[in-house]
């Protein structure tokens, strides 16, 4: 190869079968949507449809793009639904646990052993994540929670009370977010 300047910009010139090869790195390194763990819950729910997205704006930085999908595009608390996450800066696992956590102890109706068991889900279903990273939690209307991460496997719970509560923190109607939750809800 050989590094030119062409109108102030260096560029690298390749020839034959260095560029060849070049070509078939670039192809091989694309990111593939098809396999990105984070998406997986395209093939078990093939129906579900665009609803709502926002972005989780925290101390004027934004945090996350939040999607929803639902059966065709309607969404109901009773029914299948997905939240898709995209972060936008990088998060630490222990940071969203914590966050979710105070999220989930507001209401009155959760005990010490709720709190407890929860926790237990989430360190085992969240990952840290960086920005770009997409990840994505399935929820049941038989209360089976399912996350999923490019980086971890897929990891499913049936836990009703946790999916209605961990659901609320965005689209519930005492939501700490309630912006977020109308653009969610379409």
């Amino acid at each position: 190869y050989l590094l030119q300047l062409l109108n102030g910009v260096y560029v690298l010139i390749f020839s034959g079968l260095k560029f060849l090869l070049l070509v078939v790195l670039l192809i091989a390194a694309r990111p593939s949507y098809a396999s990105n763990g984070a998406d997986n819950w395209r093939s078990k729910f093939p129906d579900m449809k665009f609803v709502g997205g926002g972005v989780l704006t925290m101390l004027f930085m934004d945090i996350y793009k939040l999607n929803l999908y639902a059966n065709e595009g309607r969404y109901s608390g009773h029914n299948d639904f997905v939240l898709e996450f995209e972060y936008l800066k990088p998060v630490s696992k222990s940071t969203i646990i914590d966050a979710s956590i105070n999220e989930l102890t507001k209401p009155d109706d959760v005990t010490s052993t709720e709190i407890k068991f929860w926790k237990r889900i989430l360190d085992k279903g969240i990952v840290d994540m960086d920005a770009g990273e997409v990840s994505s939690m399935s929820f049941t209307k038989t209360g089976i929670v399912t996350f999923y991460s490019a980086d971890s496997s897929t990891i499913s719970f049936e836990a009703p009370k946790f999916a209605k509560s961990f659901s609320s923190i965005w689209l519930g109607e005492n939501t700490s977010h309630p912006r977020l939750r109308q653009r969610l809800l379409g």
